[in-house]
C-alpha cells in the first residue's frame, strides 16, 4: 500500500508534529478519527490572535509599515478578531517597530506565505522569503513573543521547523526565482510585545507610538552551515510512520499526557473523552474548600510550645 491511499490520507507538518510530540491521544482524535471538540471548548487565544493579525498587515503591506492601509487593517482586524482597540493598537505598534528593523537590514523580499512539501506527506508555509543585492538569499520565520528569550540563541540551529523548511530549498528557489547555490540560512524575527492599555483619551496614532517606544524586534541568522535540514526530514518521516499507525492502534492504546492537557494555558479541546467530563464540568465531582470554609485552629490547645 502506498502513501497516497486513503488509509495513509494522514501528512505532517510543524504543528501536527508538535501535537503528536506533546500526546498521541489528542493527534488521534484531532487528525486520525476527526472528532468534535467539546462544546464549552474556546478556541479564542489572544496571543493567537495577536500574532495572526501581525502576520496578516506585514503581508498584505509587503512588510513595510508605510504601504499600511485602513483596508488592510481592518480586514486583519476582522479575520482575526482582534476587536479591543488595545489589542489593535498593539498589532499597529508591533507592525511599525518590525518594519524599522525589516528596513534597516536592506533585504527585499523575493516571495511571502510559500507553501512547501509534497501534499502528501508534509505540508508547511514559509513566512518569507528575502534577497540581498548579491543574490544571497533567506528563509525568514517570524515570530511574536513577550520577551526574546536568550536561551533560545543556543538551540535555533537545531530548531525543527527552522530545519524542515531549509530542506525544501530546491522548492523554494523555484517559487522565488532565486539561485539556489545562494541560499544563505535562515533568519528567526522576533517581535516582542507590551503590557500597556490604551487610555480613554488617547488616540490611536499616539498609543501606537507608544507601544512602538516599548516593543522591540530581532534579526538572528542561523548560516545554512550551521542547519541539518536531510537529518531532520528524516527525522519527520520517521514521526510521520508512527502518526499512520495509529489508524490501526486501538484507541485505548494510544499514550495520554496528562501534563499536555492544558497546554498553552488552556484546555485541551478533547478533554472529556480522557476524563469522562468536560473541562467546565470538572469540578462538579469533588468538594472545594478555600481558607474562609476552613475553622481557624486554636494554638493555645496545641501542645507545640
Amino acid at each position: 500500500m502506498n502513501d497516497t491511499t486513503e488509509a495513509h490520507n494522514i501528512r505532517i507538518s510543524y504543528s501536527s508534529s508538535n501535537t503528536y510530540q506533546g500526546c498521541k491521544r489528542k493527534f488521534y482524535y484531532e487528525k486520525v478519527v476527526k472528532i468534535d471538540h467539546d462544546p464549552d471548548y474556546k478556541d479564542d487565544s489572544k496571543a493567537l490572535r495577536i500574532g495572526k493579525a501581525f502576520h496578516q498587515i506585514l503581508e498584505h503591506c509587503n512588510h513595510d509599515f508605510n504601504k499600511i492601509t485602513k483596508d488592510i487593517v481592518n480586514k486583519s482586524i476582522e479575520d482575526n478578531r482582534v476587536d479591543d482597540p488595545t489589542e489593535q493598537g498593539l498589532v499597529l505598534g508591533m507592525c511599525k517597530k518590525y518594519s524599522i528593523l525589516h528596513r534597516k537590514s536592506e533585504l527585499k523580499i523575493a516571495g511571502l506565505e510559500i507553501e512547501i512539501g509534497d501534499r502528501v506527506n508534509y505540508i508547511g508555509f514559509v513566512d518569507a522569503v528575502m534577497v540581498d543585492e548579491l543574490g544571497n538569499w533567506w528563509i525568514v520565520d517570524l515570530k511574536t513573543a513577550g520577551k526574546l528569550n536568550n536561551s533560545l540563541l543556543s538551540r535555533l540551529s537545531k530548531d525543527p521547523q527552522l530545519n524542515i523548511y531549509s530542506y525544501y530549498t530546491e522548492q523554494i528557489s523555484e517559487a522565488c526565482n532565486v539561485d539556489i547555490e545562494k541560499f544563505a540560512g535562515v533568519r528567526y524575527r522576533v517581535t516582542t510585545k507590551a503590557t500597556i492599555k490604551r487610555s480613554k483619551k488617547e488616540t490611536m496614532g499616539a498609543f501606537v507610538q507608544r507601544i512602538f517606544d516599548r516593543v522591540e524586534s530581532f534579526d538572528i541568522g542561523i548560516p545554512a552551515s550551521d542547519l541539518t535540514p536531510v537529518k531532520t526530514h528524516a527525522y519527520f518521516m520517521q514521526m510521520l510512520k508512527g502518526m499512520r499507525a495509529l489508524k490501526e492502534t486501538p484507541e485505548e492504546e494510544i499514550s495520554q499526557n496528562f501534563t499536555y492537557c492544558e497546554s498553552y494555558f488552556k484546555p485541551c479541546p478533547y478533554w472529556s473523552n480522557c476524563y469522562g467530563r468536560t473541562f467546565s464540568q470538572a469540578g462538579a465531582k469533588y468538594v472545594i474548600y478555600d481558607s474562609e470554609s476552613i475553622p481557624s485552629l486554636n494554638l493555645d490547645e496545641l501542645d507545640i510550645l
